[in-house]
């Protein structure tokens, strides 16, 4: 259930360009974007990383971006869900610390009024810039050393879907009636096993309370202590569960995908939920490598509340 991160960055950090040496034509910048004069990108593909060099060390000041080479497919509008490749690059030395081309899973960001308010340079410089450019990206990262550089190939725009939403109770209740949510038994362990219907589940966050807790509610801001099992809806396969350790496990509700911060907000410890979450509040429709794909379900027991240090 943790919050999947690629290469320690922040939002994922785009570039996009059609390959090769392009004459950039079109240059997009914004933030403290004199940092990014010297960097260059050649050769590459949508397939294959390229090279990047800058004059090093590139001493990461604030936020920046730029387009460092233009492509020349259609303008990336707002609204738009943008997919890309990116390379990760060490500011101090130009090292290779990872890409996205090696696994061949481009990851996606949606051009929306959060991106906007929560990395405005990044939108502003992705607004409007063509299909199959490449975009540099910087910031500075409290905690990580070294600070990174990230350069992104947009590959493609497509209007984003709906955001999903959190179902009303009462829509729960229809959903449940109608018998198109997952229920659970138990094995010898007391570890859940799940019966995941025949249907389509719902393109938003359904919350139920299996059985409700007398202890503290809850907030986003929370650290909890729980007991949980989690399956992928369309093939019903478990891809996680902390009851083979026998005991829960503790972690932030900050540093969840956004399916758990949301339904766990609320509820109060002792309680059982049933939590079916879309790909957009999971980890995605392709996840990153290693994580699930798709409307995932979870069986959570929120055993405590953990007091901070």
């Amino acid at each position: 259930m943790r919050k999947a991160l690629t290469l320690a960055l922040p939002l994922l950090l785009v570039l996009t360009a059609c390959g090769g040496d392009t004459e950039n034509t079109e240059r997009k910048t914004a933030g403290d974007a004199a940092i990014l004069e010297s960097v260059r990108v050649d050769g590459g593909s949508d397939e294959e990383a390229p090279e990047v060099t800058f004059e090093s060390p590139l001493e990461v000041t604030g936020p920046a971006a730029a387009t460092i080479t233009t492509g020349d497919g259609e303008p990336i509008a707002d609204g738009d869900r943008v997919s890309f490749h990116l390379v990760g690059l060490n500011a101090e030395d130009g090292a290779v610390l990872g890409d996205t081309y090696s696994a061949g899973q481009p990851q996606t960001l949606d051009l929306t009024e959060q991106l906007q308010e929560v990395d405005p340079e990044l939108y502003e410089v992705l607004l409007g810039t063509a299909i199959g450019s490449q975009i540099a990206y910087t910031t500075v990262l409290e905690g990580q050393d070294p600070q990174q550089l990230i350069v992104m190939r947009v590959l493609s725009a497509e209007e984003a879907p709906p955001v999903p939403e959190v179902l009303t109770p009462e829509e729960v209740e229809e959903l449940d009636a109608d018998g198109q949510l997952p229920t659970f038994t138990f094995d010898d362990d007391e570890a859940p096993v799940i019966d995941i219907p025949d249907n389509e589940p719902s393109d938003d966050l359904v919350i139920k309370v299996l059985e409700a807790g007398d202890g503290e509610v809850l907030t986003e801001a929370d650290t909890i202590a729980a007991n949980y099992a989690g399956w992928r809806w369309d093939d019903g396969e478990q891809f996680d569960s902390s009851y083979p350790g026998g005991e829960p496990v503790e972690f932030p509700l900050t540093g969840v995908i956004e399916g758990w911060t949301k339904g766990l907000a609320g509820q109060t410890v002792g309680s059982k939920v049933l939590l079916v979450i879309p790909a957009p509040m999971g980890y995605g429709d392709p996840a990153p490598e290693g994580r699930p794909s798709g409307t995932l379900a979870f069986y959570v027991e929120i055993v405590e509340k953990v007091a901070a240090e």
